[in-house]
């Protein structure tokens, strides 16, 4: 006689390790946790974030945004590699010129740090050289419709003047610095050292603070009769746009210097401050030569 019931095998099933086991489709199969933690009394549940009326937390800056510098390729000799002085949108343009308005602006040490542009360096300059040359040529009119004679009989060379103010304007602009990188650079070496963009923009937009004395020279069209006010005027409007200028440039190279020079180096940097006094003299000179004729 059969018995329904089968006997229980009580071996290992996990002995042989080759048994064959089936599991249905429909059985979950649940893996022990071994990382889980068990709470206890002591540990408060970790606040959910609020959406409704606050405002999102900013992102993490990834390495990528970090290091998302415009870079540019290409040697000295490669028209890529000069992009990044003309990188300047307008906003930029006009906030830099709106700044250098201000002759005692005070730049912080890392912008010492940052190239310069020549955008502003190449347009201010032109820009200056035209109205000077402008202003003047006006004010000649000026003289001749007063004096009721042609323009030629004050005896302007136009040719001579608009060549020798480009020489003048460019030559103080790119190459007084230049002078001062490299012997920042070979005699103090110099370890904190600004890039010569960055000096040649200092001097570029200090340029601006010739506008003003230039449309002053205006008015010496209508002192053609009276010689001595002409020649008043005419070193008002030099002495104007120097001193502006020169106080635009020195003040900022003097917050430079006292970031490059020690204490004890003091006679360094009046040394320096000094010579480019001297050197903007000459130069106030050199336009009152070529706009005003001679001395």
């Amino acid at each position: 006689m059969s018995s329904k019931y089968t006997k229980l095998d009580n071996s290992d099933p996990f002995a042989d390790k080759n048994d064959d086991f089936q599991i249905d489709d429909d059985d979950d199969v649940i893996a022990p946790d071994t990382h889980a933690s068990i709470p206890t009394i002591d540990s408060a549940p970790t606040p959910l974030p609020k959406y409704n009326n606050e405002a999102p937390l900013p992102p993490v800056p990834t390495i990528t945004q970090l290091s998302s510098k415009k870079t540019y390729e290409g040697g000295i000799f490669s028209l890529n590699y000069y992009r990044q002085f003309f990188d300047l949108n307008t906003r930029d343009f006009f906030n830099n010129c709106l700044k250098s308005t201000n002759v005692l602006s005070k730049p912080s040490a890392d912008e010492f740090n940052q190239l310069g542009d020549l955008y502003g360096s190449i347009w201010i300059t032109a820009s200056l050289i035209f109205l000077l040359f402008f202003c003047n040529s006006f004010a000649n009119l000026l003289a001749g419709w007063f004096l009721g004679s042609d323009t030629g009989s004050l005896g302007v060379n136009y040719f001579k003047m608009i060549v020798s103010s480009i020489n003048l304007l460019y030559g103080y602009t790119f190459v007084i610095p230049l002078l001062l990188h490299l012997v920042l650079k070979f005699y103090f070496k110099v370890i904190f050292l600004a890039p010569l963009t960055k000096l040649v923009s200092i001097y570029s937009y200090a340029n601006l603070l010739w506008i003003p004395a230039a449309f002053l020279s205006l008015l010496r069209g209508f002192l053609v009769n009276h010689r001595s006010l002409d020649t008043i005027l005419k070193w008002i409007c030099i002495f104007f746009g120097a001193l502006l200028s020169g106080i635009s440039i020195l003040f900022k190279l003097k917050i430079y210097f006292s970031t490059i020079f020690r204490d004890d180096e003091r006679k360094y940097m009046i040394g320096c401050i000094a010579l480019l006094s001297l050197a903007h003299i000459g130069f106030a000179i050199g336009v009152k030569v070529c706009f005003f004729g001679r001395l």
